[in-house]
């Protein structure tokens, strides 16, 4: 046989390569079709009679399926400009709204344009003009929100971050791979108390209050800490506000059928590495137990079979501090889908792959980032991308791919309270000053399994830089404010006493509305929601991607 040349072996293997990298999706464009819901939006019709709903805006708005509806769960949600609170008749211990769209009027994502965006039918609390507030048996006041939600087909679920830690005296104390940090106290109020955040702190540093736990007396119990994840990838050092590896109560609650405000036969689920999770159900799934691929059927779960599974991704926070090597990385667990009240959340964590087959543990402690392929050589790696906000995942059948969508902006002016870096420094602390803010874009990857390995990410829609003026998505028609663009059509300003007058906007919190996913030639269309800092509302966007 004739010896093919070194340099033609070397064509043909970049060729190879190239054809490789080409079956990657990319992004081809992504559109602002305008605001979805709050300010600019349309109301229903149902909340305009007989009792014109008293709402201005919210943000998040995660989605899923159920009873033939959209639908979605809302974050802090606002009654007035002035921000109050949407539940009055419950003593504003309840701030987070949710609404609906028919998919028997909305089914066909076509029909979406700029001048033609559903209506979301908010809940409203009868013969009022209250919009009804999600209530799932724990104070739910600002900072506390949905993280997701989802159905079996016959009864609905939520996940709820409830902003609370586990105090501790010893690791049995904790459960779940956690072990008690005696360590660590707190700042705000006592854990046991649902309002407001409870933030942790070293003890010995100014204002930290060593003790977490209480005796019957309400005496500080010396020596007591809080359930901390050691395992997690931020980093044990320093503690600062929402970056620290300790626990928090993540909830999961079945939806009344009567009453779709409330939430009962809870459980909590004590995590650091998925206190920022996200959902999804698929309609079967087996673990891998040997070597080989097995075909998996991704799609969203529809029947009653017993490998339907709840898919979770989470990170250990919202903002990272590359420049102090505490990054979030991505992790991956699943569930038996549940089939109702009485329910078992048993998670299991993927703890990394060997010899090509992913492994799968009960302990929390076992659990691996995944693999965001940040080392390749050339691409930016994942940590400089400290803003990763919430992320959404979606499995993407006409690519036949997952793909994630995270990231965005966050605000870094001044403000009462949060004088270094504003909303920035709620996040992190003092360690805000060396936040990279980057461009405000929300991100894509995408990946075969749920695990991985996952693409290098791409830019899907950019924020910009404040400080380059009035451009782009800053500018008139663009989704977001700026105190210098003042053309009619640039974006409202929110003006509440928590924004300065010269706040400008950012997004976060993107969801993929998987119902809205459809084909089209070379690659597929997706439509997402997204939030907006400035103005305060949720906005819709089309993203085409190419194969």
């Amino acid at each position: 046989m004739m010896n093919t040349p070194n340099w033609i072996l070397a064509c043909l293997l970049a060729a190879a390569n190239a054809g490789s990298a080409s079956a990657e999706p990319t992004i081809g464009s992504t559109e602002y079709l305008g605001p979805f819901t709050g300010e600019g939006a349309a109301v229903h019709p149902d909340n305009l009679s007989p009792h014109r709903i008293e709402y201005y805006g919210t943000d998040l708005g995660f989605s899923y399926e159920h009873g033939g509806m959209l639908q979605f769960l809302f974050g802090d949600t606002w009654a007035t400009e002035a921000s109050a609170p949407i539940e009055a008749s419950t003593g504003a211990r309840f701030d987070d709204g949710f609404g609906t769209v028919d998919l028997r009027r909305w089914s066909d994502p076509r029909q979406l344009a700029r001048d033609r965006i559903p209506p979301i039918r908010l809940v409203q609390n009868p013969g009022t003009t209250e919009m009804s507030a999600i209530d799932p048996g724990h104070v739910m006041d600002p900072g506390k929100t949905p993280m997701g939600g989802f159905s079996n087909g016959t009864r609905e679920f939520g996940i709820f971050n409830i902003g609370k830690p586990q105090g501790c005296l010893s690791d049995a104390d904790c459960g779940d791979g956690l072990t008690c940090d005696a360590t660590l106290g707190y700042i705000g109020p006592r854990y046991s108390e649902e309002e407001n955040f409870t933030f942790p702190c070293r003890d010995g540093n100014p204002g930290c209050n060593a003790d977490t736990m209480a005796d019957a007396a309400g005496a500080p119990v010396p020596g007591s800490g809080f359930c901390a994840d050691e395992t997690s990838m931020v980093g044990r050092e320093p503690v600062s506000n929402l970056l620290t590896t300790m626990g928090f109560r993540v909830r999961i609650g079945v939806r009344d059928a009567s009453d779709p405000r409330k939430y009962g036969a809870t459980r909590d689920w004590l995590t650091n590495k998925f206190m920022n999770v996200t959902v999804r159900t698929v309609e079967g799934f087996i673990a891998p137990t040997r070597a080989g691929k097995l075909k998996q059927d991704y799609r969203p779960a529809k029947g009653t079979g017993d490998k339907r599974r709840v898919f979770l991704w989470g990170r250990p926070g919202f903002v990272g501090v590359a420049a102090n090597s505490r990054t979030l990385g991505v992790y991956f667990a699943y569930v038996d889908i549940p089939t109702g009240p009485g329910f078992a959340w048993n998670v299991n964590y993927y703890a990394g792959t060997a010899d090509g087959m992913p492994q799968f543990s009960p302990d929390q402690k076992d659990a691996a980032p995944l693999d965001l392929d940040s080392t390749r050589v050339g691409v930016q790696p994942e940590e400089m991308h400290d803003i990763v906000n919430q992320l959404s995942v979606a499995w993407i059948g006409p690519l036949n791919k997952w793909v994630m969508f995270y990231g965005g902006g966050l605000g870094y002016s001044p403000r009462t309270g949060l004088p270094t870096c504003g909303v920035t420094e709620l996040f992190v602390g003092a360690a805000c000053r060396n936040v990279i803010v980057g461009n405000g874009a929300i991100r894509m990857r995408t990946a075969d399994d749920p695990w991985g390995p996952w693409t290098p990410p791409q830019d899907v829609i950019v924020g910009g830089d404040p400080a380059d003026g009035p451009k782009n998505q800053y500018g008139p028609g663009g989704a977001l404010r700026h105190a210098a663009c003042v053309d009619p059509v640039c974006a409202p300003h929110s003006d509440t006493a928590f924004f300065t007058q010269d706040e400008y906007g950012f997004f976060y919190s993107a969801n993929i509305i998987e119902q809205w996913i459809r084909p089209v030639r070379g690659g597929a269309d997706l439509i997402w929601n997204a939030s907006t800092w400035d103005p305060y509302r949720v906005i819709l966007l089309r993203t085409r991607i190419r194969k």
